[in-house]
């Protein structure tokens, strides 16, 4: 697919993909809180739909999937009032409403051990 991103845009489109999540505007908080787990992973194609995307391999699916496994929901809320970057998007959301990035880190968390327990390739990107 990489080295031919017009098939990342068709399978995206296509919705024949076997499972997903959208981890919504929690993308950079997380990116930050994580240390970029599961976020800043995998090969960039930048040609690939509207912003480019990141190809994970399974291997690092599951690299990803045990690193977000050691983190803890607690850990996570320590992470965002700790956060030094004023221009994290949406922080202040979250900052509000500490429940919904939990629920969104929870997602993200699920998404990446069924992945990996499944033996996928992880796309992410953004919409």
């Amino acid at each position: 697919m990489a080295a031919n991103p017009a098939l990342i845009d068709a399978w995206v489109n296509s919705k024949a993909y076997a499972l997903s999540t959208d981890i919504k505007t929690a993308w950079d908080v997380l990116r930050i809180i994580l240390g970029g787990a599961g976020i800043e992973v995998g090969d960039f194609v930048e040609s690939a739909l509207f912003n480019g995307c990141n190809l994970v391999a399974p291997e690092d699916v599951k690299t990803q999937a045990d690193k977000l496994a050691q983190w803890t929901p607690q850990q996570v809320l320590e992470g965002l009032r700790n956060i030094e970057d004023p221009e994290a998007y949406h922080l202040e959301v979250f900052q509000d409403d500490e429940d919904y990035l939990i629920e969104q880190f929870e997602s993200m968390q699920a998404f990446y051990t069924e992945a990996a327990q499944k033996g996928l390739a992880v796309l992410t990107y953004l919409a």
